[in-house]
């Protein structure tokens, strides 16, 4: 057989491979859960055998749990932050990049603020390091630094003591009445 009939006959297994895997339904069973009542469903795709990159949602809570006083519980994903607080402190983490982690430690009492980054991985690139560290009470009397926002502080302000008032509703041009001013 000449080479071109070759490779015309493995283009057209190809072919017929692809329209038949087009076609019939994947069953249920094995890596691709199907759909309740035992119809075809779509294959899911795990990221190196380690389950759903997007955890699934917590499971409904039983019948009836609402109407005992009882919250639901609070489900945070691995990609989350979590903060706490306790004695005058406000501790805030969250994850970027591959195996880091930073933390925000706030002293309310003091009012220091201090950033941290820990990694993990090998013992030699295990580490917790001191990313920055400054005191805040100045900080927090500023009216404005680095603002970009629609309106600054000082016309917004001027806006309330003309309405005689020192807060409230404000207005801004994304309600549909303001749409035409500014």
């Amino acid at each position: 057989m000449k080479a071109w009939q070759q490779t015309l006959l493995l283009g057209a297994g190809f072919g017929m491979a692809f329209l038949l895997g087009q076609r019939l339904p994947v069953g249920g069973g094995g890596d691709f859960p199907g759909k309740a009542g035992g119809g075809a469903a779509e294959p899911v795709l795990f990221a190196q055998g380690r389950g759903p990159t997007t955890p699934p949602p917590p499971p409904d809570p039983t019948p009836g749990a609402g109407t005992t006083g009882a919250e639901p519980a609070v489900v945070y994903s691995e990609e989350g932050g979590h903060s706490a607080s306790a004695n005058g402190f406000v501790a805030v983490t969250g994850s970027y990049g591959v195996g880091t982690s930073v933390l925000y430690l706030v002293d309310t009492v003091n009012r220091q603020l201090a950033v941290y980054e820990a990694r993990g991985g090998s013992a030699e690139q295990r580490r917790v390091v001191l990313v920055g560290a400054r005191r805040i009470d100045l900080d927090l009397q500023l009216e404005g630094y680095n603002d970009r926002s629609e309106y600054d502080y000082d016309r917004i302000k001027d806006v309330f003591q003309k309405r005689g008032r020192t807060g409230g509703d404000a207005k801004s041009s994304l309600d549909p009445g303001l749409s035409g001013r500014k």
